[in-house]
């Protein structure tokens, strides 16, 4: 298992890459376009591989936790227990941020096939996956409320507030054209933010190091959903004004 991580690590760390290049063109280049819709489906399959090898890893972590992350150190009975439940922890919080954002694509794909097809979006296998992000986003944000970690608390409720709205779009017998765009942009972007926290908490946090330390190393991971957020609420704020995005 140690051997298969890596190799989806591998992976996972090459594609995302990708993803972060490609994030760009379907925002700056002319909506419904050639390049737009090229570009989108490229991020799409970059972010998909993405998140479905975080995901894998982050489960095999959680069944294994010291075989996938340590098999060849030999450690006491403590050690491996404490390491153990640390791997675990960090991995729960992992997968939550894998179904958030493969949840946040499907979504974001969907709701565009709600013009030809409107229910779409309550296909029961999608709804099942916004479910068990809202779960996970519970159960993350209970380990975070008894660790004191305020990172799984931040993100632990940013996945229960978007299993809850992307619940409710699920719910709209049909959707208008605004109100598909908007979860498209929401779900896209939100996709995009995923990409950005993940490489500047990660790759990232070592360019950072000097800058960031101590605790303020959580602005590393926090930033990209801040600003994430504010670009969601200005495109529904153009949507509501009658602006063609």
């Amino acid at each position: 298992m140690h051997l298969v991580h890596a190799t989806l690590f591998k992976l996972h760390i090459a594609i995302g890459a990708v993803a972060l290049l490609v994030f760009w063109l379907p925002i700056l280049t002319r909506k419904g376009s050639p390049l737009h819709r090229k570009a989108g489906r490229v991020f799409v399959i970059c972010m998909t591989t993405v998140a479905i090898s975080a995901m894998a890893m982050s489960l095999m972590v959680l069944i294994d936790p010291i075989g996938v992350r340590v098999p060849e150190r030999n450690l006491s009975f403590e050690d491996a227990a404490r390491l153990a439940d640390a791997n675990r922890t960090f991995n729960l919080f992992l997968l939550m941020l894998g179904v958030l954002t493969f949840s946040s694509l499907r979504h974001g794909m969907l709701a565009l096939k709600t013009k030809s097809n409107p229910a779409a979006l309550r296909a029961p296998s999608h709804r099942a996956l916004l479910i068990t992000l809202g779960v996970l986003g519970i159960a993350v944000g209970f380990v975070g409320v008894q660790e004191g970690a305020v990172l799984l608390i931040v993100f632990a409720v940013l996945s229960v507030v978007g299993s809850f709205n992307s619940l409710r779009d699920t719910r709209i017998a049909a959707m208008d054209r605004k109100q598909r765009l908007k979860a498209h942009f929401g779900g896209l972007i939100g996709t995009g933010v995923a990409a950005y926290t993940a490489f500047f908490a990660f790759g990232g946090s070592r360019l950072l190091a000097d800058i960031l330390t101590g605790q303020w190393q959580v602005l590393a991971w926090i930033t990209p959903a801040i600003i994430g957020t504010i670009a969601i609420r200005r495109v529904e704020k153009r949507q509501n004004q009658g602006v063609t995005a």
